[in-house]
C-alpha cells in the first residue's frame, strides 16, 4: 500500500493499464477462468496486488501469495480461487502468456 502523494513523479499503472489493447493481461484473465471474483468488490485490488507480486517475484508460493495479497480484504471469500488465479498468471507469465 502507497500513499498517493509517495507516488508523486512515479509511474503509476492502473487496472486498465495491464490490458493489451481490449485483451485482458495475464492476471486479469486469471481471475476470469479461475473464478476468482464475486463481487467485485475486492477485485480490482487482488488483481494489482497479483500484478506487483509477480512484478518481483514470479513464482510465489501460496505462503507468498498469502502474504502478497494480504492487505486486500475479499468479504465473499473467494481466496482459493484468487490463490489460483495468482498461480495460474505466474506459469503463464512464465510460458510467455497466452496466445
Amino acid at each position: 500500500m502507497t500513499l498517493a502523494v509517495e507516488a508523486e513523479g512515479g509511474e503509476i499503472t492502473t487496472l486498465e493499464g495491464l490490458m493489451r489493447g481490449e485483451e485482458l493481461g495475464e492476471v486479469q484473465q486469471a481471475f476470469v477462468e479461475e473464478d476468482a471474483l464475486q463481487c467485485g468488490y475486492c477485485t480490482p485490488g487482488q488483481i494489482m496486488a497479483v500484478e506487483g507480486l509477480l512484478r518481483v517475484n514470479p513464482d510465489p508460493s501460496l505462503e507468498e501469495i498469502r502474504e502478497g495479497v494480504a492487505g486486500n480484504l475479499c468479504r465473499c471469500g473467494a481466496y482459493v480461487h484468487i490463490f489460483k488465479a495468482a498461480r495460474r498468471a505466474a506459469r503463464h507469465k512464465h510460458e510467455g502468456g497466452w496466445p
